[in-house]
């Protein structure tokens, strides 16, 4: 169960900066986490890796921050910075990479301690009160379209559109690509084309289906559940990729058809969040388009609420906690 939890942190490292958290986000991955679906974890644990703060304290070899600035931290925690992968500026893709919680305290809480070199900075007038998800979701769809789109592809699709697929289609839509969203529900599909989805398919239309046949250069699946992924793969135009950002248990294993691969050459790619330079190129690219997450606010007291209905509910895309509030009224902002 989620419970308050009173603790005290080491004293600040020099390369560390601790905050006051003002909200934060709630991802799927911490109900995986906390209920060991991808292995065996210590309690008690504070989860959450979509975090916007407030910088409170400073360590003596950090110069790039001062008290008082408005960051965000994301996923990760450290990396070697030694490896090849570092080297390249791929450090999502480090061995030796730490994560934000599970040894250490996450976003779940009124202050964070962590190592400066994975904050990030934020512009003047970011909408904070939005913006946490993007640490996960934004970074975990915007890192493999900047990575994998260019200027010849022009139909994409997002299967899912949920935390992860909402914003794919923003970041589509503002890219200037024609999007083609799968969802199973029809009560979506007007506010699916506000967000700039071109077109909408419900994905359990087997007539629907069968006309999107070969017909996307570049789809991205958000979907972090084991299902049929042959209908989907169909979709996709011959020479084109498929992406697969969503991440089920490890019990779940993906089925297709691989002779359509072959003859089709088409690409499977897995994408794992991003790596620093792309999120710093996403905050700088929602800032000037006004791309954010569609959230549901909730307060600190009512976290284990917000947590129930992101478990066991459908979140209206996703949720954040409001943290800065409760911290003002109890003297808890250091």
């Amino acid at each position: 169960s989620i419970i308050k939890y009173p603790f005290q942190f080491p004293e600040i490292a020099p390369d560390e900066i601790r905050i006051n958290v003002l909200y934060a986000g709630l991802c799927q991955s911490d109900v995986h986490t906390v209920r060991e679906v991808w292995g065996p974890c210590q309690f008690p644990l504070v989860p959450g890796h979509d975090i916007i703060g407030e910088v409170s304290l400073i360590g003596s070899e950090v110069k790039d921050f001062k008290k008082g600035a408005i960051v965000g931290f994301g996923t990760m925690r450290d990396c070697c910075g030694n490896c090849k992968f570092c080297k390249k500026g791929k450090e999502n893709l480090c061995l030796d990479a730490d994560f934000t919680y599970g040894l250490y305290w996450g976003g779940y809480a009124t202050a964070m301690q962590q190592p400066a070199k994975f904050y990030f900075h934020l512009p003047e007038g970011f909408k904070i009160e939005k913006a946490s998800p993007l640490f996960c979701a934004g970074i975990t769809t915007f890192y493999p379209i900047e990575k994998y789109l260019n200027e010849e592809i022009q139909t994409t699709g997002v299967i899912g559109c949920g935390g992860l697929g909402h914003m794919a289609i923003q970041f589509l839509h503002k890219m200037g690509k024609h999007v083609t969203a799968f969802t199973t529900s029809e009560k979506k599909i007007d506010l699916l084309k506000k967000l700039g989805a071109d077109k909408i398919i419900i994905s359990t239309d087997q007539n629907q289906m069968k006309a999107a046949r070969g017909t996307i250069e570049f789809l991205i699946n958000t979907i972090p559940n084991d299902i049929d992924f042959q209908p989907y793969i169909s979709c996709v135009e011959r020479g084109g990729k498929f992406v697969q950002v969503g991440m089920p248990s490890d019990n779940d294993n993906m089925k297709i058809n691989v002779n359509g691969l072959v003859v089709s050459e088409i690409e499977i790619i897995g994408s794992m969040v991003g790596p620093r330079h792309s999120i710093n190129k996403m905050i700088d690219f929602c800032n000037k388009n006004d791309v954010y997450p569609i959230v549901e606010e909730y307060s600190f007291e009512e976290m284990p609420k917000a947590f129930e209905k992101l478990e066991h509910g459908k979140p209206f895309f996703r949720c954040i906690v409001n943290i800065k509030d409760y911290a003002n009224k109890n003297g808890l902002r250091k």
